[in-house]
C-alpha cells in the first residue's frame, strides 16, 4: 500500500498541493516505465506538432479560460513534457499573470544540451517569472544523480529556483533515492506517494486546463491515444 508522507516522513515533508494544473501538451519524448498518461512519444517536437496540433494547447484557448478566473496561490504547468510545446514562455508568462507561484513539471533533460540556444527565451520566461523547475527524479523516470547534478548546478547558476519531486511506491524506495540526491538540500526535495490509479493522483483545488482549453474539476482529461500512435513519432 503506498505510504502517506505525513504520516510516515514525519512533520517535516515537503508535499505538493497545487490550485491549478495547466497540462499544455499530450506529447512527451521519454516513454517512462510506468507512466500513467497516454501521451504521444515524440522526440521530434516540431513534427509531432505539425501533425497533431491537438495535442498541444493554443494560447488563445489558454487565455480565454485564465480570463474567466479568479487568481489562484499555486499554478503547476506540466504535460506530457511541457518544453515541446513551441510557445510554453508565452504560456509561463501568461499563467504567471493568474498565480503567486508558478511550478514547470519536467523530466528537465533540455537543461543538459549542448546547444541551449533553442531555450533562451524559456529560459528567459522562466527567471522573469519566478518560475519554479520541479524535475522527477525516481526510479520511474530515471534521471542519473549525475545528470541531476549538472542540471542543479545550471540553476542555481543562473539564480532559478528548484525542486526535486520524488516519486516512490514505498518510503524504503524513497529513502534510496533521497540518498542518491544528498547534494540537495532537504526544503528542496518534494515526496510524493506514487499513484497506481487516476484517483490517487494529486488533485488541484480549483481544477485542470487541459489541452483543448476546458477547466475541468478533474485530472487526466487528455485524448485516448491508441497504442500504435504513443510511438508514432519516436
Amino acid at each position: 500500500m503506498a505510504l502517506s508522507a505525513e504520516e510516515d516522513l514525519g512533520a517535516t515533508v515537503n508535499t505538493f498541493q497545487p490550485d491549478l494544473i495547466v497540462e499544455v501538451t499530450g506529447a512527451c519524448n521519454r516513454a517512462c516505465s510506468g507512466c500513467y498518461a497516454p501521451n504521444v512519444v515524440a522526440k521530434d517536437s516540431t513534427e509531432v506538432f505539425a501533425k497533431r496540433p491537438e495535442l498541444f494547447l493554443k494560447t488563445e484557448a489558454l487565455n480565454d479560460v485564465l480570463s474567466e478566473m479568479v487568481p489562484v496561490e499555486i499554478a503547476s504547468i506540466r504535460g506530457g513534457e511541457p518544453t515541446l510545446h513551441p510557445e510554453l514562455p508565452s504560456i509561463i508568462n501568461m499563467v504567471a499573470i493568474r498565480a503567486k507561484e508558478v511550478f514547470l513539471e519536467t523530466h528537465a533533460r533540455w537543461l543538459m544540451e549542448e546547444n541551449f540556444i533553442p531555450y533562451l527565451g524559456l529560459l528567459k520566461a522562466i527567471k522573469d517569472n519566478g518560475t519554479i523547475v520541479k524535475i522527477s527524479f525516481d526510479k520511474m523516470h530515471g534521471l542519473k544523480a549525475e545528470e541531476l547534478q549538472r542540471i542543479t548546478h545550471f540553476l542555481n547558476w543562473h539564480d532559478v529556483d528548484f525542486r526535486i519531486a520524488i516519486t516512490e511506491p514505498t518510503l524504503a524506495d524513497y529513502m534510496e533515492t533521497r540518498s542518491l540526491c544528498g547534494f540537495i538540500k532537504d526544503e528542496k526535495i518534494i515526496y510524493q506517494s506514487m499513484a497506481i490509479s487516476a484517483d490517487e493522483l494529486v488533485k488541484p483545488t480549483v481544477g485542470t486546463i487541459n489541452v483543448r482549453g476546458e477547466l475541468k474539476a478533474t485530472l487526466n482529461h487528455k485524448f485516448n491515444v491508441a497504442p500504435e500512435l504513443r510511438v508514432a513519432y519516436a
